[in-house]
């Protein structure tokens, strides 16, 4: 039963066909069916079916469409300054920081132990001050115990030359009376050997203080010594306490903390791990800003990039949340262009509120940017402007007087149901509109956008054949 209504229908649409492929076959038949009796069935032409649109009244923009990256406005990559075994992970994704909270702790041992070891040399410094004070102190003293000792010596040389003198005075008047047979031999012996022993004393005593200009010299020079040691322990207290503050500051490095306010959006180490920063730089934590206000990367093309101003108005859609549009504004063009493929870019910057919190980093966003709008003005689609009738029975009509604008023709139904041509002047376009500046079209009048043909169905004697 099945083979027979398959091969029924493979006969009916053959014979359908070479009805309208054979020239005089339809018309034949009817001929034919009108000898018989049989009435003709009605084979209208193709009736024409108009689609018109509105003449609408209302906004028109202008747009640039890119497509762009979601961010934070700001994005910090934490790393550690310092190499060590990760001790604690005290943050996870999703956190909300504060700036200068801890995100992590180093293991801390060998670093307190640099501490404690950069304050004992601060203290041994200090106390390498104080002996050196004191030993400065005692070279003073020596010093001036030097100076006093000059002093006494000094006096006795002058002693000794004052009794050398008065034993020389004492001689010569011995000799004086030895030689008037006046003194005895004795006394004259006596004087000669008070001289000499005056003389005695007195070089004895010059080379004591001689002897102690060099010890004068030698307490000096120790107190140069000492003065320059002192001076030394004291430079040398900034250094230790320089190297203290250093290994304080690594301590205090050994807490990784959050550089701002912010959201944990990366995590990329764990406890117990081992950091080698010398090695590489590892980005341990991705600190994102404030989510509630986030900026779009859209690439926008070389051609359209001269159209694009500060503070314009954007909206844009992600595909986490279709049918719903987000708005933006334009905060920054960037003048370094991104080439690729030949093909020349430029990033711009769009500005948007998330008080919701539903976008997030790293989402694809659709941008419309509105390089020009005019609040007022009638429109009509752009359908309207690319329609040509395919049979133009009606001529083009002139216009009364030159449009203001861009001359365009569009068609609209007469009042007896045909095509009429009218001429308009056209202004800005956005992408489904056109901006009517002059002519006689109003808001509310429909023009003709299209047009569907509805073929009237095939028959032999009255009766439909085909599918």
């Amino acid at each position: 039963m099945k083979k027979i209504v398959l091969t029924a229908l493979v006969a009916a649409t053959a014979i359908a066909w070479w009805f309208d492929a054979v020239p005089g076959v339809r018309d034949r038949l009817a001929e034919v069916g009108a000898q018989l009796g049989i009435r003709k069935g009605s084979a209208a032409a193709a009736s024409a079916q108009y689609l018109t649109a509105a003449v609408e009244y209302g906004e028109l923009r202008r747009v640039i469409t890119a497509t762009g990256t979601l961010n934070a406005i700001v994005n910090v990559e934490v790393g550690s300054q310092l190499s060590g075994q990760v001790a604690d992970v005290l943050v996870d994704f999703n956190d909300e920081v504060k700036k200068g909270q801890a995100l992590a702790r180093l293991d801390q041992k060998s670093f307190k132990a640099r501490v404690a070891e950069a304050q004992a040399a601060v203290d041994l410094a200090e106390v390498s001050i104080a002996v050196a004070r004191a030993r400065l102190e005692r070279a003073e003293i020596d010093a001036r115990d030097s100076e006093a000792q000059r002093a006494v010596l000094k006096a006795r040389t002058d002693n000794a030359k004052v009794k050398l003198q008065a034993a020389t005075s004492e001689l010569h008047r011995k000799e004086g009376l030895r030689e008037r047979q006046i003194g005895s031999l004795v006394e004259l012996e006596d004087a000669q050997t008070k001289v000499a022993s005056a003389a005695a004393a007195l070089r004895e005593a010059e080379a004591i203080a001689a002897a102690h200009e060099n010890a004068v010299a030698g307490t000096k020079a120790d107190l140069r010594r000492v003065s320059s040691e002192l001076e030394s322990a004291v430079a040398s207290v900034p250094q230790k306490k320089a190297l203290l503050q250093v290994a304080e500051i690594d301590l205090e490095r050994t807490t990784i903390r959050s550089p701002i306010d912010g959201v944990v959006v990366g995590r990329n180490v764990n406890e117990g791990q081992t950091l080698a920063t010398t090695l590489e730089a590892k980005t341990l934590f991705i600190i994102a800003g404030d989510l509630h206000q986030m900026e779009i990367h859209a690439k926008v093309d070389e051609a359209d990039i001269g159209k694009i101003r500060l503070e314009q108005e954007a909206t844009f859609t992600v595909d986490a949340h279709p049918g719903r549009q987000f708005a933006a504004t334009v905060r920054q063009v960037r003048k370094a262009p991104q080439v690729l493929q030949n093909v020349v870019t430029y990033t711009v910057v769009l500005s948007a509120a998330n008080q919701d919190n539903i976008l997030l980093p790293g989402m694809t966003a659709l941008a419309r940017i509105t390089v020009n709008k005019i609040v007022s003005v009638s429109k009509i689609p752009l359908a309207a402007l690319r329609y040509v009738p395919k049979a133009v029975q009606a001529a083009a009509a002139e216009p009364d007087e030159a449009p203001r604008g861009r001359p365009a023709t569009v068609w609209i139904l007469g009042e007896n149901g045909e095509q009429k041509a009218i001429v308009v002047g056209l202004g800005e376009e956005d992408a489904s509109h056109a901006a009517v500046l002059s002519g006689p079209l109003r808001p509310g009048d429909r023009v003709i956008v299209g047009e569907a043909l509805n073929a009237a169905p095939r028959g032999i004697f009255g009766i439909r054949i085909g599918l």
